[in-house]
């Protein structure tokens, strides 16, 4: 689509001129008399702090906005048709409907942003030059968000078809419903991504990393997935029937072992009980373990990193010291279990179960120092989890993601939340005695 400009130029507005025009569009938006909708449309307002303003509405078509600071601004329904948003901080920024076709975003920050039914597909904006003629205005960079970062961000029926978004992060974002038809999203992060209802026809996904993404329901027509790493991925039998996947990785089938799962356990035992000696260590590594039941199992050390373990059952087991990096356990059920040492970094854990599990701090022996190794949730996504009762005392959940996670009667003291989303996070009863929550999202604590 092509709008047509007739402003000449762009006029410079500095943080003064934008503090009284937010004044003026603030009594607009509440039906005040002698408020004006703010209209930057064409200016050049770069390095200015947007931070915590309502622009809902607001007229930025082909506006300058470089390096802007835009924490937690509402620009819902906002016209950034044309836009130059490059390297932008817009974490928590509210764009729902905002139109932001054609426009610029390299670089830019919209961790935990919301862009619920946002149009961003490709368009030119142009204007009339001095001597009449059309121009293309913001015509010196490419259109969308490439090298940025949309972690945890909310893009449920955005549009973003044709459009590049060529190795943004977008670590637990939600695209269900979203079209994305023929958009270039390669080499981007989609690690836990809600894929369910998206358009993706056509769509570019080579060299992806998608541990733990759900592409249930999602349109996969005709998608590139040269290169990419679909282990922990969950999806259905015929998600891929219309597409290539000859150069695709993903999950192990358990019966693709060359040894019985009977086995590759007692090897492990033995491993254990004869400190390495004897035996072989459990590698688990890329297998589709989903759904197994697996209670009361002594897998120390075992090693599950990519693993897909949707819904597996590990009620009761010893798990310390186990490495689950980048592994998928949705719904798996770690209630009563012995976790301490674990590595949980960068796993997908949403709605599990871990009930009454012990995850301190894991002593190692034989270290010269007093060493503990604890037990690491780090860049996890464990939302709608439940920690009731659990033993986590100095555990490390920094820049996860905790969103209504039950921690109720929870020994945390001293654990690490540094960075962390626990919006909705329910510490009721918990113990959080030297618990670092600095830069968490959302903390509100118990009363």
């Amino acid at each position: 689509m092509v709008l047509v400009a007739t402003s000449d130029g762009k006029t410079a507005i500095d943080q003064p001129t934008l503090d009284r025009m937010f004044v003026l569009h603030d009594r607009y938006l509440a039906g005040v008399e002698g408020g004006r909708r703010i209209n930057l449309a064409l200016c050049d307002a770069s390095h200015l702090n947007f931070d915590g303003m309502c622009l809902d509405d607001a007229e930025l078509r082909g506006t300058r906005l470089q390096h802007c600071s835009m924490v937690g601004t509402s620009l819902r329904r906002a016209n950034l048709f044309g836009a130059d948003l490059r390297h932008c901080e817009m974490r928590q920024c509210d764009l729902t409907q905002a139109d932001l076709r054609g426009a610029i975003m390299r670089g830019s920050n919209l961790e935990y942003a919301v862009l619920e039914n946002a149009d961003a597909r490709s368009g030119h904006l142009v204007r009339k030059n001095a001597g009449g003629e059309l121009e293309a205005v913001n015509q010196d960079s490419q259109s969308g968000l490439i090298e940025g970062n949309l972690t945890g961000a909310n893009l449920t029926g955005a549009k973003f078809a044709h459009q590049s978004l060529y190795a943004t992060d977008l670590t637990n974002a939600i695209l269900r419903g979203a079209k994305l038809r023929g958009a270039d999203l390669s080499c981007c992060t989609l690690r836990g991504v809600q894929f369910e209802g998206a358009d993706l026809t056509s769509a570019n996904l080579s060299n992806c990393v998608m541990h733990g993404a759900i592409l249930r329901g999602a349109n996969l027509a005709d998608v590139i997935l040269d290169g990419a790493d679909l282990n922990a991925a969950v999806f259905d039998k015929e998600t891929f029937d219309h597409c290539s996947t000859q150069a695709t990785q993903f999950p192990q089938k358990l019966e693709g072992l060359n040894r019985k799962l009977k086995d590759i356990l007692k090897a492990h035992v033995k491993w254990i009980d004869t400190l390495g000696r004897e035996g072989k260590q459990a590698n688990f590594s890329g297998i589709d373990l989903s759904d197994l039941d697996l209670d009361e199992l002594d897998l120390s050390a075992a090693d599950f990193s990519r693993a897909l373990m949707v819904g597996t059952n590990f009620r009761n087991c010893s798990l310390s010291m186990g490495q689950f990096n980048s592994a998928n356990c949705m719904h798996a059920n770690f209630s009563h279990s012995n976790l301490r040492g674990a590595n949980f970094r960068r796993a997908t854990l949403s709605k599990a179960n871990f009930r009454y599990c012990v995850g301190e701090s894991m002593p190692i022996v034989g270290a010269h120092h007093d060493v503990r190794w604890a037990t690491n949730f780090s860049n996890a996504i464990l939302d709608g989890s439940t920690f009731e009762h659990a033993r986590l005392k100095s555990a490390d959940f920094s820049e996860a993601s905790l969103r209504f996670v039950d921690f109720r009667g929870a020994n945390l003291s001293k654990a690490n939340f540094l960075d962390a989303d626990v919006t909705n996070a329910d510490f009721r009863e918990a113990d959080l005695t030297n618990a670092d929550f600095r830069g968490a999202i959302g903390f509100q604590p118990p009363e």
